[in-house]
């Protein structure tokens, strides 16, 4: 299989080292326990699909690694001699502006994505998570996406159209509209929702080559308001009843921990290149010039006595909609809440893309996040279950040097993230090697191997999905991690191996994913 590989790649796109082999069976969690047999780099759609027909013709298991940011062991390999696939060179972005969808490769980043549709005046409703500068729009397929326009458009797989994808004979195929013959991929939904089949399936199903997603008119106007709060219930009642409105088109709250991390990154950039930001993303010069003054009104330390935090971005076709929808979310926000300045929520507005700094803590922690997506009649009783938790491991964990912080989110009206991030002191692994931005990495204290607090990080994050599975949380970003499989009644579980055994009957892709072993 090596030798097929390196003729059709050449040596410099099949890596064998075994820095390399440890890197690309790495996430921001952990090393597999099983380092993939080598890493192929494909050059184009086409050299992606001969490297399946070679693996399917050795019987060679394969996972895929777009941006890497899986921090649920999405790309790691669990069988020996398994091929990894870095499909980042793939690169090519196609924008249909009459038939308003727009067609992308593996390796686009949401952020390579918005900016090409911005010099058109476009954009997909939902635009990109948070990690949008390494993160690629198939991974936010492939294990969902939420975040910029998620409050009004739901998660990544609710703007998506179509797909390219190659199965595990090596054989493509093409969904929604586009599986017509000499037909145009503008729909996705002609027959059965042949789309919404692979979306979500962590790889296990096929390999995503080609992704179709609805564009629309880039909304010129933006408003914002952010609010303090004196306790978590009073924080999550407000979220709820905003997204109720139907209004808003990103939001998060944050805890007091995750809000003076936040603050933290933002005293990070140098107030000149994060006024500059502002200015040049506002709408026009005064609005860039207004918000900047009230950035510098407030300083960066308006929060940091305040207790839970929420903030809210609203769309519209002009300042003037967008003031009127943050009026109604204010008008509801602000019966739990006291209003404050919007620095927050305004920056990354500008700044929407951020370099995966948070894959290590403000102080070096290590980094690691988990989540429930949770209905809103069992956000109130899962937040109490946690403070429980919180209370029973307090001892352990500061004996431990181990930190839990939340962010919380709604997207469209009726979905709830809530989402517990574990910060403990550790070693650092290949993987923050390489991926922490370089020229920032030399100023990031480092700290000694703690395998008690990664220990007990596994024990906490344990009790967690407990929680979530009692309180009737479902996840995204599966991987290996979370219990898809193990916790779905026996006519799903049934279906979904039938399913895995019609398209990839020798489970050659990404085995282990959504617990198909």
């Amino acid at each position: 299989m090596l030798n097929e590989l390196e003729q059709l790649l050449g040596p410099e796109h099949l890596l064998t080292d075994e820095e390399s082999r440890t890197f690309y069976s790495t996430d921001v969690f952990r090393q597999a326990p099983v380092l993939a047999a080598a890493v192929a780099r494909p050059r184009s759609v086409a050299e992606l699909q001969d490297i399946v027909r070679i693996c399917a013709r050795h019987e060679v298991p394969m996972v895929v690694r777009g941006g890497g940011a899986s921090y649920t062991d999405a790309y790691a390999p669990v069988r020996e001699g398994t091929l990894s696939i870095d499909t980042s060179l793939l690169k090519g972005i196609e924008i249909n502006a009459e038939d308003m969808y727009v067609t992308v490769e593996a390796g686009v980043t949401w952020a390579e994505m918005t900016a090409a549709l911005a010099d058109q005046g476009l954009r997909t409703p939902m635009w990109g998570p948070f990690s949008g500068l390494v993160a690629t729009v198939a991974g936010g397929m492939s294990h969902y996406a939420v975040n910029y326009g998620s409050g009004t458009y739901g998660i990544s797989a609710e703007s998506l159209i179509s797909l390219d994808v190659i199965l595990a004979s090596g054989e493509m195929v093409s969904t929604g509209s586009a599986g017509g013959e000499g037909a145009n991929g503008f729909f996705r939904f002609y027959g059965p929702d042949l789309t919404g089949l692979f979306v979500g399936d962590a790889g296990a199903l096929g390999i995503k080559a080609r992704l179709r997603l609805r564009l629309m008119k880039r909304p010129e106007g933006f408003a914002a308001a952010s609010f303090g709060f004196a306790d978590g219930e009073r924080c999550l009642t407000a979220l709820m009843e905003a997204a109720r409105l139907g209004l808003v088109a990103q939001n998060f709250a944050l805890d007091p921990r995750q809000q003076k991390t936040a603050l933290t990154r933002m005293e990070s950039t140098s107030p000149l290149e994060a006024a500059k930001s502002v200015l040049f993303n506002s709408r026009n010069l005064l609005d860039g010039a207004v918000q900047v003054a009230k950035m510098g009104l407030a300083g960066r330390n308006f929060l940091k006595k305040a207790v839970y935090s929420a903030h809210f971005s609203c769309e519209g076709a002009s300042d003037a909609e967008a003031r009127l929808k943050i009026a109604e979310v204010r008008k509801v926000v602000s019966r739990h809440g006291a209003e404050v300045a919007n620095s927050i929520p305004v920056y990354f507005n500008a700044n929407p893309f951020m370099q995966l700094v948070p894959i290590l803590g403000p102080n070096g922690e290590r980094w690691k996040p988990t989540h429930g997506v949770l209905p809103f009649s069992a956000v109130l009783k899962h937040h109490a279950d946690f403070e429980a938790l919180l209370d029973e491991y307090r001892e352990r964990m500061e004996q431990h040097r181990v930190q839990l912080t939340r962010m919380l989110m709604f997207f469209s009206t009726n979905a709830f993230i809530y989402e517990p991030t574990f910060l403990w002191e550790d070693a650092r692994s290949v993987y923050h090697e390489r991926v922490y931005p370089a020229e920032l990495l030399p100023e990031v204290p480092e700290h000694e191997p703690n395998p008690e607090g990664y220990a007990l990080v596994k024990e906490i994050k344990g009790r967690i999905q407990e929680l979530c599975s009692k309180n009737g949380a479902s996840h995204m970003q599966v991987g290996k991690d979370y219990p898809y499989l193990e916790s779905r009644t026996p006519p799903v579980r049934q279906l979904v191996r039938q399913l895995k055994g019609v398209l990839d009957p020798n489970n050659l892709m990404n085995p282990g994913a959504l617990g198909l072993r």
